[in-house]
């Protein structure tokens, strides 16, 4: 059978790469659009101690939390860099009540998630060693199991694995019509089996179909800091009580964000509105000994569902599955999600239980 995927972001590089590993046809097809969240995502693969209340969320993000370093592994056997790395996580907080409560927790979701690593409740002094850059006076809940990863450097291992057990990459532009046909650049390309995973572009995509999706496009900036005397390629990462995050890189690379503009959309434009509200969120839980020697804003755009559970699954009966709706959990989750649409369109038994993720309820006939 003859498989095709639309979109290469890090669920469609995924779900090609699986195919093509287990013998399958595969041809994927991408714009290659500005903007695509894969190529502007960098985070924390830690979900163990979110407060979201979506169960549902939880166990998907969970599961692909466990899945990376199994997946890290089997790339570097194909001699490809993923871009993860397992350095821990300081999640920190005011010593007291809090801290003690997220240690709780922790403990508490150890137990059906052994792959958390070690816990350890740190001190001021300490979290300080191990996070030079972090502000005095907080401690931290430490999660060894915890992670790093560029969504870019993630995508682009997994299109080469894919590639390297014969998938065939076009850039093009792909549509359906409303028979369900499916063209690139206006030429017609026969399937069996077609894999949606073009992210917050799908509700364009499907409209020309005649379908409307509940998928909202919601731009993220993400400010890069670059300081030259810092090696911070082992430091952990670091998950304050805010909305955003604080991510080494090697080479002196410092990631911090991102922002949820849902109005914006699609609109690409880098702004200093976006740069100044991300280092006022993150002012006093960090403090910088010097200037970056440079610093840049990446714009990208996230797809969200309106009550934030992704949807993945089968379509149209045997012939169209997508996932989607991932939001900015989409780096931790996506290997994994499109690993599980592969699956699922080759007919093998189910790994995981997709049931609440059906996508049938979240596109309907205009």
């Amino acid at each position: 059978m003859k498989f095709v995927v639309v979109g290469s972001g890090i669920v469609g590089a995924s779900a090609a790469y699986h195919l093509a590993r287990n013998g399958h046809s595969v041809t994927v097809i991408d714009r290659k659009d500005a903007g695509q969240a894969t190529e502007h995502a960098a985070g924390i693969i830690c979900p163990w101690v979110s407060k979201r209340r979506n169960k549902v969320w939880y166990e998907l993000a969970k599961a692909s939390a466990k899945f990376y370093p199994e997946l890290d592994l089997e790339l570097a056997d194909l001699g490809l860099v993923s871009g993860y790395k397992q350095v821990g996580t300081l999640c920190l907080r005011k010593e007291g009540k809090s801290l003690d409560a997220l240690y709780e927790l922790a403990i508490e979701r150890k137990e059906e998630a052994s792959e958390m690593g070690t816990i350890e409740k740190l001190p001021p002094e300490e979290v300080k060693e191990r996070f030079p850059l972090v502000r005095e006076g907080y401690g931290a809940v430490f999660l060894s199991g915890g992670g790093r990863s560029k969504g870019a450097l993630v995508r682009d291992a997994l299109l080469e694995g894919a590639s390297l057990y014969g998938a065939q990459i076009i850039h093009g532009n792909a549509a359906l019509d409303e028979k369900i046909r499916l063209t690139v650049d206006g030429h017609k390309m026969a399937y069996d089996k077609l894999l949606l995973a073009n992210g917050a572009w799908l509700k364009p995509f499907l409209a020309k179909a005649g379908y409307a999706v509940d998928l909202l496009a919601q731009k993220g900036q993400l400010l890069s800091l670059h300081f030259e005397s810092l090696k911070m390629d082992d430091w952990p990462v670091v998950l304050p009580p805010a909305s955003k995050s604080i991510v080494p890189f090697d080479g002196g690379q410092l990631l911090l964000g991102a922002t949820h503009e849902k109005e914006a959309q699609f609109d690409l434009t880098p702004t200093k509105e976006a740069q100044e509200e991300i280092l006022t969120e993150l002012e006093p839980f960090i403090q910088f000994n010097e200037s970056p020697s440079e610093m840049t804003l990446s714009v990208g755009t996230r797809p969200y569902t309106s009550d934030f559970t992704p949807f993945i699954g089968e379509w149209l009966p045997n012939q169209v599955f997508l996932a989607n709706g991932l939001g900015a959990s989409g780096l931790t989750t996506g290997p994994f999600v499109g690993k599980l649409l592969a699956g699922l369109a080759a007919n093998e038994a189910a790994s995981f239980d997709l049931a609440p993720f059906d996508p049938k309820k979240y596109i309907e006939k205009r």
